[in-house]
């Protein structure tokens, strides 16, 4: 796991799975349950990152939150729903999660959304990189272990096909990172649909 200055109300945009998703996902984390090296991401906590941001919410201004979430709305309003196919779980590093590739609408939106941060609530420090892909981490390494066997015991696993990661909306989130556990949660999002996707 990466660790954060304060693990309390770390910034982020994220991609949320459906239900439909999440469900499938949850059948999946199953093997890891015989893993004690490696954490079960709460299912209700799955989560693709769109961009982590340097700052918590407490190092950034009222007037900043308010900017970035203005050109959040407008980003969302000028974006068409979209889905990433997704990849059976990998193992990597004692986790296992599940990968899509880089398509054009998502290098678009994590782009946008880092320019909005670099002018915004991320203008004082250096921004960190985009995601390496779009990812669903489904349990992160606490301790060194054998990626080969979690990469075993996922193969082994027979359940219904993924469905695709649909991305219709981004959500702003302070996050909070539990060490010991190795989970990654939060209190509330702030919700942003896309074009054409009506607010809840």
């Amino acid at each position: 796991m990466t660790l954060w200055p304060s693990m309390r109300n770390r910034l982020h945009v994220y991609a949320l799975p459906s239900p439909d998703l999440r469900s499938a996902l949850e059948e999946r984390q199953r093997v890891l349950e015989a893993f004690d090296y490696c954490s079960i991401q709460p299912a209700d906590y799955l989560h693709a990152t769109v961009q982590q941001f340097a700052v918590s919410s407490d190092e950034v201004s009222p007037e900043e939150m308010d900017a970035f979430s203005s050109r959040l709305k407008s980003l969302a309003s000028e974006t068409q729903a979209f889905s990433i196919e997704l990849g059976e779980p990998e193992a990597d590093d004692y986790s296992l999660g599940v990968k899509g590739t880089i398509s054009p609408p998502w290098a678009k939106l994590t782009a946008e959304v880092r320019d909005a941060a670099a002018d915004t609530i991320n203008k004082s420090q250096p921004l960190p990189g985009a995601p390496f892909n779009p990812h669903l981490t489904l349990g992160y390494a606490l301790a060194e272990g054998s990626t080969e066997l979690i990469q075993q015991a996922s193969d082994r696993l027979r359940v219904r096909a993924l469905p695709p990661l649909t991305i219709n909306e981004v959500h702003f989130i302070a996050v909070h990172q539990d060490v010991h556990r190795g989970t990654f949660t939060w209190d509330a999002t702030s919700r942003f649909p896309f074009s054409g996707v009506p607010a809840k």
